[in-house]
């Protein structure tokens, strides 16, 4: 059995142990059991933000070169499954739409070209099997009650076939440079009224929307096999709106997922609950990050241990796939057109030409370097709340197990699996990952 171990002074130092025979054991036990197969596992990944592609374009182009090997290389985190925003959002360089009021009809991705395209475009040099999840922040000001993309307002109901047209463009337009749309979400955030992009939409109008109009313009444009996600906000209120929209035959055919973030807290109950109720659909975590303004006084253990942690939780209640935010950010964390700061796994000095690895990158990376798609996650059971852990068997039948110690103290535990055990012991704030046949 191999073993790889991160705290804040290694990252995956490796380490070999064995199993031995033994027919009993009760006591400190970590239980796995093989053949209690749960939910398919798709894959991991994070934001291609503008603000992530404008801070890689401003580096050189070894750095460049370091930064997608460190996210989609063999040797890195081994990203498969990835977001990006249709047409601007927060983390973008200011407010901007595919097409203007006066021209309707001329539709075009420019200014996705600069930036956001040449970053994709070189991750899937290193990985060519990408799958992309594309959320929109807010359709164009003009079709909006506000008059503008920012602070909330709604989409106005005489504009959305048009609105769904441009969505159907976007996967067409992307398709054109090698970059496939497998997921769209309907809307990002749609409770919430934000100083940046934002739109309102209630369960009943996501639901008309998704149904009546962006599902059957996909479809129409041959797209069938693009999903559609709800939701894409917060676990508090999600089982809530997966109730509301999922009232009807017509929604349980059109949408195939229910996306999610973080931001309000673990709920976990909440996702358990929308998987029992659900278990034909995919949870998709689409979007967690510290935010700067509500975390300057942790540190970036507790930054490291807040993934794992979410992560873990997730995975135990039956989430398909895990994306981080933004994938790179400058020093300052942006840049950012509303001054919405927050931490990214990797931060990039573009004046020094520097890069910063931070920890949260390692945590992440004992999911997502060992878990392959298609694996399935497999019962786990645990002797005590201060170890975190979760299971998988992937597709060539190995077993990738990953364990946290949050705790200020070491650990001990017993690994047991099929009347065979191995004696493990864990540093204070560690994390590590154990693969074997």
């Amino acid at each position: 059995m191999k073993i790889y171990r991160t705290d804040k002074n290694a990252h995956y130092a490796e380490s070999q142990e064995k199993f031995v025979d033994k027919e009993h054991a009760e006591f400190g036990l970590i239980k796995i059991y093989p053949n209690e197969l749960r939910q398919e596992i798709f894959g991991f990944g994070g934001a291609f933000t503008e603000a992530s592609a404008c801070v890689w374009s401003r580096m050189s182009q070894t750095k460049k070169d370091m930064l997608t090997e460190l996210y989609f290389g063999e040797k890195g985190n081994r990203y498969n499954f990835c977001r990006t925003h249709i047409q601007s959002c927060d983390f973008s360089l200011g407010n901007r739409s595919y097409v203007e009021e006066k021209a309707p009809d001329a539709f075009s991705i420019k200014g996705d070209e600069k930036y956001i395209l040449p970053f994709i475009q070189a991750a899937l040099e290193k990985e060519k099997e990408i799958q992309f999840l594309a959320s929109a922040w807010s359709p164009p000001a003009f079709m909006k009650s506000n008059g503008e993309m920012n602070h909330g307002g709604r989409l106005l109901r005489e504009y959305y076939d048009a609105w769904a047209d441009i969505m159907v463009k976007y996967v067409r337009a992307y398709e054109k440079e090698g970059i496939r749309i497998s997921h769209m979400t309907i809307q990002n955030e749609p409770m919430a009224v934000q100083k940046w992009e934002s739109c309102i939409f209630s369960g009943a109008e996501e639901r008309e929307f998704a149904c009546r109009h962006l599902r059957k313009k996909l479809d129409a444009a041959g797209y069938t096999g693009v999903k559609l996600a709800i939701w894409d906000h917060n676990k508090d209120r999600i089982l809530e709106r997966t109730e509301e929209i999922f009232c009807d035959g017509e929604a349980r055919e059109a949408i195939d997922g229910i996306a999610y973030h973080w931001y309000t807290g673990d709920h976990f109950e909440a996702l358990a609950a929308v998987h029992e109720k659900y278990p034909e659909k995919e949870l998709i975590f689409t979007e967690g990050c510290v935010e700067y303004s509500r975390n300057s006084h942790r540190n970036e253990t507790s930054f490291a241990e807040q993934y794992a942690h979410s992560i873990i939780g997730d995975f135990n209640v039956g989430m398909n796939a895990f994306m981080d935010w933004n994938l790179i950010l400058d020093m300052e964390g942006g840049p950012n057109h509303v001054e919405n700061f927050c931490d990214a796994p990797v931060m990039c000095d573009t004046k020094k030409d520097e890069i910063t690895v931070k920890l949260s990158y390692y945590y992440i990376g004992h999911f997502s370097r060992f878990i392959r798609p298609g694996a399935r996650r497999i019962l786990t059971t645990r002797y005590t709340k201060d170890l975190e852990c979760c299971a998988f068997r992937n597709p060539d039948g190995e077993i990738v197990l990953v364990v946290m110690n949050p705790a200020d103290t070491p650990q001990k535990f017993t690994l047991y699996v099929e009347k065979k055990v191995c004696e493990m012991e864990m540093s204070a704030h560690s994390i590590l990952t154990a693969i074997w046949r």
